[in-house]
């Protein structure tokens, strides 16, 4: 299968595309800095801002499937990303006649809590991702809704607290929810390749949590959605 990734440069984008081409498909990466991106076989890169339509239709030449991880740190300021970018994949997969769509959200997004987090966990974790990550969940939700009224054969993947994790890691999926502390990169990525041959949850959300590790919450809400803003680059 021929795969345009959008996001491709972040952290989960590298691992998806590693794994897209271990398992023999060829890959498209767009992203807006072409140079920071090593070439490798089978794999095309296209320079681009996986917001504007023009960009898009280039990058989805000749692709029967398009997946977008990409990602922003938290900001009290409007985030446009999200939903930007759903508008542009669905106006040049319509045009290319393209179906295939894997999008990534977040299960925060969500108002569902986990009844196996304690109290603190619960209360402490939700007045954060309340507070600091309005804007951006508020986002995501729209990209979900704009998605969704469409008639592509979408997948909305919903992981938990992104994280580094070294392997071995294992992870589980479910319509919608499901109960964990984190995921890890290496695990969303995995659970993305499987939808792009799996027709299970076409038309749905799949939450995915890694099973068999964890690490700090606070310190992942810090590390993923926080620091990244005072980093300059």
């Amino acid at each position: 299968m021929h795969v345009t990734v959008l996001g491709a440069n972040g952290p989960t984008g590298r691992l998806l595309t590693v794994q897209l081409l271990s398992a023999g498909h060829t890959v498209n990466a767009l992203t807006r800095h072409p140079e920071q991106l090593e070439l490798a076989n089978g794999l095309t890169i296209t320079a681009g801002d996986a917001t504007r339509v023009a960009d898009l239709r280039a990058a989805v030449h000749g692709a029967q499937a398009v997946v977008s991880v990409l990602g922003v740190p938290y900001s009290k300021q409007p985030i446009s990303l999200y939903s930007a970018s759903a508008k542009a994949i669905v106006e040049a997969m319509t045009e290319a006649g393209i179906r295939r769509v894997v999008l990534t959200s977040s299960q925060a997004a969500t108002s569902w809590e986990d009844p196996h987090w304690t109290w603190l966990e619960r209360n402490l974790v939700r007045r954060i991702l309340d507070s600091l990550g309005r804007t951006l969940y508020d986002d995501m939700r729209l990209m979900e809704a704009i998605v969704a009224r469409t008639d592509l054969d979408w997948t909305v993947m919903r992981p938990l607290g992104l994280a580094n994790m070294d392997p071995p890691t294992e992870y589980a999926v479910a319509e919608d929810h499901i109960s964990g502390n984190q995921t890890a990169r290496r695990d969303l990525a995995a659970a993305i390749l499987d939808q792009l041959t799996n027709s299970d949850f076409i038309g749905k959300a799949v939450a995915v949590a890694t099973t068999n590790k964890t690490v700090s919450i606070p310190a992942t809400i810090w590390r993923e959605g926080i620091k990244p803003k005072f980093v300059k680059g």
